[in-house]
């Protein structure tokens, strides 16, 4: 394997791991939504791997009155837009997967006051997968940050093969 090869097998790599991050990332966004459409099904279930804002603050919206239920679908909402720019944006632009970034860890943050003020500590599973989200996360802004610097992969020209004279 000749030194371009390997340059070519480097960017594929990094690329590929950059791709994985988002494509968890889309996967946390739309069980996020699911979450959301169980809820106001009438469903008791929730799926992990998913966050936590938008969540809360459709089950909040349930409980409130009217102007404060408002915001709490704002909240939603505003989360899930947000998260899903994230995504479509952070094909062009690694900054977006910063910004997922950022938003999640204050995600798990608010996961962790939930558990911590309402002194239920059973949620360790959804704590764990929590980081296990933020972990994709961190090697999409690794790897975004590394490919933004590598330069486009160029196709390498086939030689033909030789033909043998007989």
């Amino acid at each position: 394997m000749n030194t371009n090869e390997k340059e070519q097998s480097s960017q594929v790599d990094v690329r590929g791991k950059y791709e994985t991050a988002r494509k968890n990332l889309l996967l946390m966004l739309a069980l996020t939504v699911i979450n959301v459409i169980l809820l106001v099904v009438g469903s008791s279930s929730m799926l992990l791997f998913s966050a936590t804002v938008p969540y809360y603050a459709a089950v909040f919206s349930t409980v409130f009155v009217y102007p404060y239920s408002a915001v709490c679908i704002g909240v939603t909402a505003g989360s899930i837009i947000l998260y899903l720019l994230c995504w479509i944006f952070s094909k062009k632009h690694y900054g977006w997967m910063i910004t997922a970034l950022v938003l999640f860890v204050l995600d798990t943050l608010a996961l962790i006051g939930i558990y911590v003020i309402f002194q239920d500590f059973s949620g360790i599973l959804d704590v764990i997968i929590h980081i296990w989200v933020l972990y994709y996360l961190i090697i999409g802004v690794k790897y975004g940050y590394q490919a933004k610097s590598m330069p486009e992969i160029q196709e390498i020209p086939q030689q033909p093969e030789c033909e043998q004279e007989g």
